[in-house]
């Protein structure tokens, strides 16, 4: 999905990714293994998902361009781009997502029900990529805001303006996360992601298919 979330972005950060806990095949689904950590020394938990995937009655199913771009590490003033392809359906208790690279390769599939959170990939894709987050950039952009408000961490706070979100830290007076989107549908048209923490923006074109 996700979410809007980003995979040569997650590439090119490496170690400065956030990870999940793994989850033992067979244990049922837990808070820890929903836990998105910021890995700099803080060892804050920045989001945690809910148990309920998805709430609403109504299915979901989305085709999405993402655009991503970053600084290259080892060239500070240059932006690197990358463009993939998500498929989303979303269904009440059920997330599935489907990511293809721009070679029109099948990269990553999500499937996250109450029970599970399950990441498919491909034999190709880096271990350092992290689809995980993927999906919780997906979640902090288009699920509703209560939903957001209850998942984010201590000392993190959200705050909804007609044009879009803005997630802040206790520990900076910076927006760590910006994200615009369309005020009418948010799932239908172009909503962009900042994450000023990681260098990072994710431009995203979606639009409403049939189910």
């Amino acid at each position: 999905m996700r979410s809007v979330l980003t995979i040569m972005v997650a590439a090119i950060l490496g170690a400065c990714s956030p990870q999940f806990a793994d989850r033992p095949d067979g244990d049922p689904v837990n808070a820890s293994v929903r836990d998105l950590v910021v890995p700099d020394g803080e060892n804050d938990v920045f989001l945690t998902l809910p148990a309920n995937p998805w709430k609403a009655a109504d299915p979901i199913n989305i085709a999405q361009q993402v655009s991503a771009t970053w600084t290259d590490p080892e060239a500070a003033e240059t932006k690197e781009r990358t463009t993939f392809i998500a498929r989303i359906a979303i269904t009440t208790n059920h997330v599935m997502v489907t990511v293809l690279d721009g070679l029109g390769r099948r990269a990553l599939d999500i499937d996250w029900t109450e029970n599970a959170l399950t990441v498919t990939r491909a034999d190709w894709l880096p271990d350092r990529i992290d689809a995980r987050r993927l999906l919780a950039d997906m979640f902090v952009t288009y699920w509703p805001l209560d939903d957001v408000k209850n998942a984010l961490g201590p000392g993190m706070t959200i705050q909804q303006t007609p044009s879009g979100r803005i997630i802040h830290s206790d520990h900076t007076q910076n927006a760590l996360i910006t994200v615009t989107r369309p005020a009418t549908d948010p799932w239908q048209g172009t909503a962009t992601l900042h994450n000023a923490r990681h260098g990072y923006t994710l431009t995203i074109n979606s639009q409403r298919m049939a189910p």
